[in-house]
């Protein structure tokens, strides 16, 4: 059986022409195979003129059931300046930036006494504590509720502080939890 070359009807193969739309299907297909002919001998031409060929390139193969594989992320946290500091600056100075925060307000005169621009920024952020205990005073001129509030600000105040002196001890120049994103204090 032939198929019509214009409405690709199936047609006996000694038919003449296509029962469905009258169109002559012998000249079509002499025509269709002198075509397939001569662009056979032009392809063989051409490859004889070019010369080699280049090898074509294996196609990747499918990775079923596995997901491709992806570059590890790389987090950056905004908020951690420790790159900014020397290593060296931060190896011989952590004892004085854990002292900013374990001796209050002389200790943040001893870090900025120091002048290291890691125990500086250690001693800005106990200073900023300092700030943040005094403000939490305020409520507990209220009694009950005022009280309860400031148990609560001052706890979480302690638990800021020990993370602070933990980073310090670290090595790391961190901004401190939710006191850094306070406006004034920042």
């Amino acid at each position: 059986m032939k198929t019509c070359p214009n409405c690709g009807n199936q047609i006996a193969d000694d038919a003449a022409f296509c029962n469905n739309c009258g169109v002559s299907v012998t000249v079509n297909t002499q025509a269709a195979s002198d075509n397939a002919q001569s662009v056979d001998m032009n392809a063989q031409a051409s490859n004889t003129q070019q010369g080699p060929q280049p090898t074509p390139q294996p196609q990747p193969t499918p990775n079923f059931g596995q997901a491709p594989y992806q570059q590890p992320l790389v987090y950056s946290d905004p908020k951690d300046h420790t790159k900014e500091f020397d290593a060296q600056d931060i190896a011989d100075n952590k004892i004085i930036g854990v002292a900013a925060y374990l001796f209050g307000i002389i200790g943040v005169l001893i870090a900025f006494i120091a002048g290291t621009p890691f125990t500086r920024f250690h001693a800005r952020n106990s200073l900023r504590i300092s700030i943040s205990a005094i403000i939490i005073l305020i409520p507990s001129i209220i009694p009950f509720l005022g009280w309860l509030v400031t148990g609560i600000c001052a706890a979480i105040l302690g638990v800021i502080k020990i993370v602070a002196i933990v980073w310090a001890c670290m090595g790391k120049a961190k901004e401190l939890p939710i006191i850094s994103d306070i406006g004034f204090l920042s």
